[in-house]
């Protein structure tokens, strides 16, 4: 089975409605999808979603290095040798872990479905027979916070993000408002998304929202900055979650050695592929650390490939972060996602389960 062609689309995927966090406020979904097809009739499909100031390209600078760059030389190449497909993309271009997430999904996809297997299979199989889902509540005003909470809450949700701007006062009210809005039973993590300048600001949020009893605290503290992200581990008794300043072995490996977080965050966009995923959360079990898995925003395949990463580990949070199809109007798959409910029973289809859409494709495509 060899690589035939490989097809970029870039789309702009509509949102229910504004989601705001740190960096900035969107209602429209940009991706790249891509698409791979073989000799043998076979084909495979991965999605990215960048985001502004997470992702170092924008999405039309990942789209056309991918088409122009790495497709042409995949071609004629099988598919199934990761090992090779990883050393051909490594040797190409350094990092662009977005754009290798993209291809990679799609060629993980391939290689279980020519096996007959889900993609879960060939990652080794699951541990959980269901996966739950962390809803997402943006920087809102405090009713709003505490209604979306309390939404998520009823329609059966476990567990929710508040995004913080880094506004000490303002972070403090919205958490609270969400607790108010959730009740006592409803994990709330928060994420500052880099916003916070000062170890000294981080001390006195985690002090005024301590009777929300928050379960971790997500990078507050530029990627850069080990060793402050160490120093209030070490002051607070709220876990701290690395996310930003993770992207390949060598970045996690530093993390641990700096003692900088009690939890680390996961995802395909920033490790480029299911295989890297899965062989840090191997590491992470070997230190007993515990890990989340999901890329917000993502489409149906990049969220269905996050399902089956985090059904492989009891190290993994039993909340997800892979809210795209939820916050997004449609998709561009012939089955979308449906988790309305925040769970979801793991899937055992060939592959991911589902197919590309061409009308989806070109009624979004830009």
């Amino acid at each position: 089975m060899k690589i035939s062609t490989i097809d970029v689309y870039k789309i702009d995927m509509p949102m229910r409605g504004f989601f705001r966090n740190a960096r900035h406020n969107h209602n429209v979904q940009e991706g790249v999808v891509v698409h791979v097809k073989t000799d043998n009739g076979l084909d495979g499909i991965g999605d990215i979603e960048p985001s502004e100031g997470y992702t170092k390209l924008n999405r039309n600078e990942i789209a056309e290095t991918v088409e122009k760059k790495l497709s042409p030389v995949l071609i004629g190449e099988d598919p199934r040798n990761f090992r090779r497909i990883s050393y051909i993309l490594d040797s190409t271009i350094d990092g662009f872990w977005e754009g290798k997430s993209a291809i990679t999904l799609a060629m993980s996809d391939l290689h279980a479905k020519s096996l007959g297997v889900s993609l879960g299979n060939l990652l080794g199989g699951s541990v959980a027979e269901n996966v739950f889902f962390n809803a997402w509540i943006g920087v809102l005003s405090n009713e709003d916070a505490s209604v979306e909470a309390k939404k998520f809450k009823e329609n059966g949700w476990i567990a929710c993000k508040v995004k913080l701007n880094g506004e000490v006062e303002s972070d403090i009210e919205r958490v609270l408002s969400v607790r108010q809005g959730g009740g006592k039973d409803f994990e709330i993590r928060v994420d500052a998304n880099e916003s916070y300048k000062n170890i000294q600001d981080a001390k006195d949020f985690i002090k005024e929202v301590s009777s929300a009893e928050i379960r971790l605290f997500e990078q507050p503290f530029n990627r850069k900055n080990l060793a402050l992200l160490a120093e209030l581990r070490g002051s607070v008794d709220v876990p701290i979650m690395a996310d930003e300043c993770i992207t390949d072995y060598r970045s996690l490996l530093e993390v641990i050695k700096h003692e900088a977080a009690d939890i680390v965050k996961l995802k395909i966009l920033k490790q480029g592929s299911v295989f890297k995923v899965r062989e840090m959360i191997s590491m992470l079990e070997e230190v007993g650390m515990e890990i989340v898995i999901g890329h917000g925003f993502g489409l149906t395949p990049m969220t269905i490939a996050e399902i089956y990463l985090a059904s492989t580990s009891k190290n993994v949070l039993s909340a997800i972060e892979s809210v795209g199809p939820y916050k997004m109007i449609d998709d561009i798959v012939n089955l979308p996602l449906e988790i309305d409910s925040g769970k979801i029973a793991v899937p055992n289809s060939p592959g991911l389960g589902v197919s590309i859409d061409m009308d989806k494709i070109e009624k979004f495509r830009v």
